[in-house]
């Protein structure tokens, strides 16, 4: 993602916005409409500068939230991908019509606690 302060500069070099992310378009736009009120006098140069500083903050935090949920949601898919051969192991361990012996029983279990280990990072909590 882009800087608020490159998203500024090319708001001030009416840059094409096309291939920004809504986020980024949101501040482009924000800052495009506090330049145009300052020329045309609507806003005094204090004010201006109040709204401009208010839209960075505004971005920065939402910026900040989003960054974070994505990095989650890429740990999540990357713990489905790097479980899916377990998963589908026990799936297959599971659904054998053998009578269940321990050694069948101690491979579901591994294999069960291996899937739980991506999942769960740090130890288990219990009361």
């Amino acid at each position: 993602m882009k800087t608020s302060e490159q998203i500024i500069q090319d708001t001030k070099r009416n840059v094409n916005i096309e291939d920004y992310s809504l986020l980024e378009m949101h501040l482009y736009l924000c800052i495009e409409q506090i330049l145009k009120m300052f020329s045309n006098k609507q806003i005094t140069k204090d004010e201006a500068n109040r709204r401009k500083t208010l839209a960075v903050k505004k971005y920065e935090d939402l910026k900040k939230e989003y960054e974070f949920e994505l990095s989650m949601f890429q740990e999540h898919i990357a713990n489905i991908k790097e479980t899916e051969d377990l998963r589908r192991n026990l799936i297959k361990l599971l659904n054998e019509k053998e009578i269940i012996t321990e050694e069948r029983l101690a491979k579901c279990l591994n294999l069960s606690l291996n899937i739980l280990s991506y999942c769960f990072k740090g130890e288990f909590e219990h009361e």
